[in-house]
C-alpha cells in the first residue's frame, strides 16, 4: 500500500531535482556570458574615461541591471487584481499561504526526500562553507517580507 506511495514520492523528487538541473544547466552559459560581457564592458569603458569613471559607468549598469531584475521578479509574483466577487475557498487558502513551506505537497516532498538528501548535502556543506554561508545570507535577505513593518525603536532610559 505505501510502496506506491513512496515510488510517487520519489518520481516527483526525481523530476524536481530533474528540472531544477535542466534551468541550472540552461543558466550557467547566461552567466558566464554576462561575466564575459561585464569584463569587455568595463575595459572599453576605462579605456575610454579612465578606470575611476570607467568603474562607476559599470557599477550603475550593474544597478540598473540588478533593479530591472527586482522589477521583473516583483511583477511575477504579485497576485492579480481581486475583483469585487466573494473569493472562492481555495482563492482564500491561496492568499493564506505565504511562506512555500505552508503547501502540504511541497513539505511532502520535503519529508520524503529529506532521509535520502540530507547526508549527502551536509558531506558537501563542510567542503563549502563560505559558498553556503553566502548562499543562506542572500535567501535571508531575500525571504525578507516587504511588507513587514520596522519595529518602532524601544525609548532607552
Amino acid at each position: 500500500m505505501f510502496a506506491s506511495l513512496f515510488r510517487r514520492a520519489e518520481a516527483s523528487v526525481d523530476n524536481a531535482i530533474g528540472e531544477l538541473a535542466n534551468r541550472i544547466l540552461i543558466t550557467v552559459p547566461f552567466i558566464v556570458a554576462l561575466g564575459f560581457g561585464a569584463a569587455s564592458l568595463s575595459s572599453f569603458v576605462n579605456r575610454m574615461y579612465g578606470p575611476e569613471i570607467g568603474n562607476l559607468i559599470v557599477a550603475a549598469a550593474f544597478v540598473v541591471l540588478g533593479g530591472l531584475v527586482a522589477l521583473v521578479v516583483r511583477l511575477r509574483r504579485s497576485p492579480p487584481p481581486l475583483d469585487d466577487t466573494e473569493p472562492s475557498e481555495t482563492e482564500e487558502q491561496g492568499a493564506a499561504a505565504t511562506s512555500i513551506f505552508d503547501n502540504e505537497q511541497i513539505m511532502g516532498l520535503f519529508s520524503t526526500a529529506a532521509p535520502i538528501l540530507l547526508p549527502a548535502l551536509l558531506r558537501t556543506a563542510t567542503k563549502n562553507w563560505p559558498l553556503i554561508l553566502a548562499v543562506a545570507g542572500g535567501l535571508y535577505v531575500f525571504s525578507l517580507s516587504e511588507d513587514a513593518e520596522p519595529a518602532p525603536p524601544t525609548p532607552q532610559t
